[in-house]
Order: structure tokens, then C-alpha cells, then sequence
């Protein structure tokens, strides 16, 4: 990125919103006076009078596009019948052509099948294709096959979608090639247009690279600047700014949010001056709300609820480009759910029950599954007292729901194992009973058929974590400490999963917690221990429960060495935490 452009980026301001202020005006502008903000000059509009009455091509289906199989096929004809061996001196090819034509839309046709056949090969697939034009118009083959704007992009396109890390540069290279074929005179066909270069960005954008986001807004300064000196076959479009918004919203960046609304509103005032491609719809606002709800800066949750805003009031006036989807609403529930604010977990539950209302309403924006998870998860890290009850109510409100109407919003593993973590951090007498339910709900439903709540490790470990603190009486204690207890051991006969070193730490700690010094409680921690190294899960919990439960000559003969000796996992055997993973979960 160069100097220029990062000098513009803005902070977050849940003021800083005039582009969109002047979008909406105008879009309500449009809408009284069915006039465009701006007067096309006049070589557009013969462009546009050219265009009418125009009838277009029906698509064309490609069948390579969904049968792999036949799709390696032809490219193996087509590589085989053209190669050089199989070509007299004057290029003629010598061999049966197997029912393929050998022109341009051929490779064409095989080159777009492989960018969007999915394949791990499918970038090498394209690029090969590519060479073999190139090679065939060296020697001036009479098929008069010659690449050209549309061969390069489309080769450029197949090496974007396929996410490889050096998408990028090998996007930029072909770029580079096209520009220099189309100046020079070589191959004036080779011009890059609006397409190639959108393509090269997301190449960038799609690479996951270091430095993608950058490298994908130095091709859109490249594109803008060749549009602004009076080229107009790279005018930018929305989907070219989408493709660096999404980087920059996917990059973690510090400051990434800021670029994404600067870059947001550098679309919105190229639109305004006349840009009609460069208007934006729904997939745009979303990608700038993902971006903001994906950023840990100051206010992002408080702009992404305004972007909304203007949004929703856009489209009362403008109602083709900015309709707000549940992919919005859900992403503005997630600027609030990850925004740490002492509210969020109660702005996000408003927005939710809002899309509920609007869904019953008619409206299409039904809420889903991530739309419950997501608020269940603010309620779940919510400081507040009563932010169990929240998320369980929202749990009931969300079953209940699916069981009525909504099939859209049915509970998954993340929802119970959100609510359990929810009871789990919660200071309420009967937190274990609650997550216990839930498990029990949860395995009763599997067993009914809903293969797609099967437990597994972290839900279970989740329940005993859940155990860990209890408030209330000596049975309410010992309550937990049988729930701790059963699901240790529903893991070494269920199809669960299996104890790792968080479920054997935490059980530790349930021990400490729940159970007075004893000889009982040094038996269980012996047991516990022995297991732990049998299964090589003697993991940092481990050793830090058992340094807390003591005493001092239990501590020594369990791990071999004294107390006030300060180890790590690296001072015991290797054995004891050969499959530990910290950080698991």
C-alpha cells in the first residue's frame, strides 16, 4: 500500500458515516425523480442506446463443469492432439483431433470447467491450458488459436479460486505479461479490462498470504488510477472493492475495520461521481459489517449497528441492491457478541428478537441457528449475574421455536455446549444440575436419532468445568461431584471421545473443590494421575491441581519431585505428555 492511501485511513467513528448519508439521499432522489444522480456523458449514453434491443446469448451449459472425470479427459485430448510432436512444420495437426475442435472457445471451456471444478489441480490445470495457447499462436497454428483478454482472466480466475498462497503473485505475473503484450503491439487482444483486474485482486485477497489485504488494495489503486487517467476498460466495480474489503475483514489487522469503511466510502463517493458499477449491494455491506464485527477496535459494534442502519433506510428507497439479509443482521449480532461491552450480549438478544419480529412479519430475514449461538455465546461471556438465565432462556426461546415453526433455527452442539459453558461460568446455586440437563437433553436426542448432536470431549469437559465451583449446601456439592464423576466415566465406555488432560485437570479440580483433604481425595488424585500417564495426558492442569491439592509428600510421590521445585512438562517423561495439545480448545 502506498503512502497516499494509508494516510487516509480513518478511525472509527460512528460519525464518520457521510458517504453513506449521501448514498441514501440519493438513492432516495432516484426513487421521486426516476432520474440517475448523474447524467452519463455522451459516449456512455450512445453506449447504453447501443445496447437496447440487444438480445443476449442464452448460457451455455458446460458439463465439464460438473463431471470431473470427463473434464481430465478432454484436457488430456486437447493437451495430446496439440502438442508439438503431433504437429507437422506448418502446424497442422497430424493426429485424429477426437471429436474436439481446436480454436480458442475450446480452451476457454476447459480452462473456466477447472476453475470452478474444486480441484487441488485445478490452477495447474488452467495455467497448462493457458501455455498451450500461447505456444500454438508462437508457430502460428492455422486453428488460429491466439489468447486473449478473456483467456488470460480466465486463467487468472481459475488460480484465485483456487485459495493457494501464491495465488497472488502468480496472478500479478500474468498481469504484467498482458499489459506488456497489449503495449508493445505483440498481441493487442491481451488488454486487461475490469474482469482481469478484479480477478488479480481476488487472487490477492483469496491467498491468505502475509500482506494479501495490501497487496489486493495496491491492484485496486493500479485499476483506479488507469480508470482516472482514461481507461476506460478497467472501471472499477463494487465487487472489486469487495474482494479487498473481505481481505482486509479477514486479516486481523490492527486497523483493519478503518481501511474496510475507508475503502467502503472511496466506493460509495466513485458511484456518486458517476461509477455506476461501483454501487453497493447487499454483499458489500455485509462484507464491511463482517469486517467491523470481525475488529476488536473502539466503537466497531456501534458503526456496524449504524451501517445497518442506513442501510435498511436505503433500501425504503432503493429496494434491488441493499436488501439486509440474515447474513447481515447476523453479523452485527456478532459485532455486539465479540465487542466486550457491558451491553453487547443485551444489544445483540434486541437484534435477534428484532429479526424475529421482521421474520413473522414477511420479511426475509428469518433467523438461524448462528444467529441463537451467537448470542447465547455474548450471554455465555457476559459478566452479569443473571447471564445464565439469558442464554438458557434464548436456548427454550430457540427450541421452542424450531419445534413450532423455524427449522431454521435448530439447536447444534455449539447451542448446548455455549448454554453449558454459560452455567459454567455462572455464580448461581445449581449451575451443575443446569449443565448436566442439557448434557442429558442432548444425549437423549442423539440416541433418538439426531445424529447431528453427538457429544464429544469438549461438551463433556464443558459439564465438568461446570462442577468445578459450586454454590450452595453440602448436597449441592456433592451433586457435582457425582456429575464430575459420571461423565469421567461415560468416556471410558461411550463413543464420546476420550479424556484428555483438560477433562483429568478439571476433574482435579472438582476434587479440590468439592472434597475436604482426605484419604479418599489422595486416592482419587493417585488414580487420576495413573490414568493420565497411561493415556500420556499428564498435561500443565494436571500439574497445576495437583501442586494445589497437596500435600506436599502426596505431590512427591505422584510426580517425583519435591513441591517448592519449580518444573514443567519438559522435567517429567516424555511419555507422561506425548499427547498433550495445549490450546486444544
Amino acid at each position: 500500500m502506498d503512502d497516499s492511501s494509508s494516510s487516509k485511513k480513518c478511525v472509527i467513528d460512528t460519525g464518520a458515516l457521510d458517504p453513506l448519508t449521501e448514498l441514501s439521499s440519493a438513492s432516495q432522489s432516484e426513487n421521486e425523480k426516476g432520474a440517475s444522480v448523474v447524467k452519463p456523458d455522451a459516449d456512455q449514453s450512445s453506449r447504453n442506446k447501443r445496447s437496447v434491443g440487444r438480445k443476449k446469448k442464452p448460457l451455455r451449459y458446460n458439463p465439464a463443469m460438473g463431471d470431473t472425470q470427463f473434464l481430465r479427459k478432454r484436457t488430456d485430448d486437447l493437451l495430446r492432439t496439440t502438442s508439438m510432436d503431433n504437429l507437422d512444420d506448418d502446424g497442422n495437426i497430424m493426429v485424429p483431433s477426437l471429436g474436439l475442435k481446436v480454436k480458442t472457445k475450446t480452451f476457454h471451456f476447459l480452462i473456466d470447467a477447472w476453475a470452478f471444478s474444486g480441484e487441488v489441480d485445478a490452477a495447474d490445470q488452467a495455467l497448462t491450458l493457458l501455455d498451450r495457447m500461447e505456444e500454438l499462436e508462437d508457430i502460428n497454428c492455422p486453428s488460429n488459436v491466439r489468447p486473449n483478454v478473456r483467456s488470460y482472466t480466465k486463467a487468472i480466475n481459475a488460480v484465485a479460486r483456487s485459495m493457494r498462497p501464491d495465488a497472488g503473485d502468480i496472478a500479478d505475473s500474468i498481469l504484467d505479461k498482458m499489459e506488456n503484450l497489449s503495449a508493445s503491439g505483440a498481441n493487442p487482444l491481451a488488454k486487461p479490462n475490469s474482469f482481469t483486474y478484479t480477478a488479480v485482486i481476488e487472487a490477492h485477497a483469496h491467498s491468505g498470504a502475509n500482506g494479501a489485504a495490501e497487496k489486493s488494495e495496491e491492484v485496486l489503486e493500479t485499476m483506479i488510477r488507469k480508470f482516472q487517467n482514461g481507461d476506460e476498460d478497467v472501471t472499477p466495480t463494487s465487487r472489486s472493492f469487495n474482494a479487498v474489503i473481505n481481505a482486509y475483514g479477514k486479516s486481523g489487522y490492527h486497523g483493519a475495520a478503518s481501511q474496510a469503511k475507508y475503502l467502503f466510502d472511496r466506493m460509495i463517493n466513485l458511484y456518486l461521481s458517476g461509477v455506476k458499477g461501483c454501487k453497493p449491494n447487499t454483499f458489500d455491506y455485509n462484507s464491511l459489517i463482517i469486517a467491523l464485527a470481525n475488529s476488536a477496535e473502539e466503537g466497531s459494534a456501534e458503526l456496524a449497528a449504524e451501517v445497518l442502519r442506513r442501510m435498511e433506510k436505503t433500501f425504503q428507497t432503493d429496494k434491488t441492491d441493499c436488501r439486509p439479509t440474515t447474513v447481515t443482521y447476523n453479523a452485527v449480532i456478532n459485532a455486539f457478541a465479540k465487542s466486550g461491552k457491558e451491553d453487547g450480549a443485551l444489544r445483540a438478544e434486541v437484534l435477534l428478537l428484532k429479526m424475529e419480529k421482521l421474520y413473522e412479519a414477511g420479511k426475509d430475514v428469518q433467523p438461524n441457528t448462528r444467529s441463537f449461538n451467537s448470542v447465547m455465546n455474548a450471554w455465555a461471556k457476559s459478566p452479569q449475574d443473571d447471564a445464565a438465565d439469558h442464554a438458557q432462556e434464548l436456548f427454550d426461546f430457540m427450541n421452542g421455536l424450531y419445534k413450532k415453526t423455524n427449522k431454521s433455527v435448530r439447536p447444534d452442539v455449539h447451542s448446548f455446549c455455549t448454554v453449558i459453558n454459560a452455567w459454567g461460568r455462572s455464580q448461581k446455586a445449581g449451575k451443575a444440575e443446569h449443565a448436566n440437563d442439557l448434557f442429558e437433553s442432548m444425549v437423549k436426542q442423539y440416541k433418538n436419532g439426531n445424529k447431528n448432536l453427538k457429544p464429544n470431549i469438549v461438551i463433556i469437559n464443558a459439564v465438568i468445568n461446570a462442577c468445578v465451583y459450586t454454590y450452595g449446601d453440602w448436597d449441592e456439592h456433592q451433586r457435582a461431584m457425582e456429575i464430575a464423576h459420571s461423565q469421567l466415566k461415560l468416556l471410558e465406555s461411550s463413543e464420546y471421545g476420550i479424556a484428555d488432560h483438560l477433562t483429568y485437570g478439571s476433574f482435579l479440580k472438582v476434587c479440590a473443590n468439592q472434597m475436604p483433604d482426605s484419604d479418599t481425595r489422595r486416592q482419587i488424585a493417585e488414580v487420576i494421575v495413573k490414568k493420565c500417564i497411561r493415556d500420556g495426558q499428564f498435561g500443565n492442569l494436571v500439574l497445576q491441581q495437583l501442586r494445589t491439592m497437596g500435600p506436599p509428600e502426596t505431590y512427591q510421590a505422584l510426580v517425583g519431585h519435591d513441591m517448592e521445585e519449580e518444573i514443567t512438562l519438559k522435567d517429567l517423561p516424555s511419555s507422561w505428555h506425548s499427547n498433550v495439545v495445549e490450546g486444544k480448545w
